[in-house]
């Protein structure tokens, strides 16, 4: 009981930015925020019980008021990526946000046989563009519920999957410096991969800007084509993840 209160305590504290530290370290505490990010996991001998399976799918869906021209064809995706998941061998969980300005979790580690259908009554664009606390607190999230199942986020395979439209412009709780400093920490010691899909920025560069590497980001065209295509290219990414652990180099090529 005591260990899920002080670990609930620290979720708090992270996802806050609560900073204990003396007035006088104010310039410790800025400098802190660009190093290594220390997730809440501590290895030990029962990591070993841990199996790769079932494989996290984390799906992390833009739905600011940008959004609105493609709303239908990212519902209709978004079904259509979860039943060709359904089909693959293997047994998988399926994680999904919503995020504009708010963050709404719609399904947390569901069985994706039993994960239910996105619809205009869930999925509806409204808001601005809050990605960094959507993947800074997906991410402690992520962690915070393997650690109250006992499972060892370095053993099981866990694929980020990213779509947005458009810039980050609302953020309150997480800095890109901190997010990138997650998400880098993330993918060395966890070997957690993280995929992005963006329409109407340079999606490589603002990957970059949160530690995704380059062969992991995608642009997409902001039209009913397009974002049929980057949900083929998630559903190869995911796949190739859950077959072989790694995202792999041939993902990109289901969108052509």
């Amino acid at each position: 009981m005591f260990k899920s209160i002080f670990f609930s305590l620290l979720l708090m504290m992270a996802a806050s930015g609560l900073c204990l530290a003396a007035p006088g370290d104010a310039g410790k505490a800025a400098a802190a925020d660009k190093q290594v990010a220390v997730l809440p996991h501590k290895h030990t001998a029962d990591c070993s019980k841990t199996e790769a399976e079932p494989v996290q799918i984390i799906c992390i869906l833009d739905r600011s008021g940008s959004m609105q021209p493609v709303t239908g064809d990212t519902i209709g995706g978004y079904n259509s990526f979860i039943e060709k998941q359904r089909q693959e061998k293997g047994q998988a969980e399926v994680t999904t946000v919503l995020f504009d300005d708010k963050y709404e979790m719609i399904a947390e580690a569901v069985d994706i046989k039993k994960v239910p259908k996105l619809t205009s009554e869930v999925y509806y664009a409204r808001g601005m563009t809050a990605l960094l606390d959507a993947v800074g607190r997906t991410i402690m999230s992520t962690v915070g519920h393997m650690e109250e199942k006992g499972i060892c986020p370095a053993r099981r395979r866990v694929l980020f999957l990213i779509m947005t439209d458009g810039q980050e412009n609302n953020s309150r709780e997480y800095t890109k410096d901190r997010v990138k400093s997650m998400v880098e920490t993330a993918s060395k010691e966890y070997k957690w991969e993280f995929v992005f899909m963006g329409a109407n920025i340079d999606s490589v560069a603002e990957a970059g800007a949160i530690g995704i590497k380059a062969d992991r980001a995608m642009d997409y065209s902001h039209d009913a084509a397009g974002v049929r295509r980057s949900f083929d290219s998630m559903s190869a990414a995911t796949s190739a993840m859950r077959e072989s652990g790694s995202v792999g180099d041939a993902w990109k090529e289901a969108d052509r």
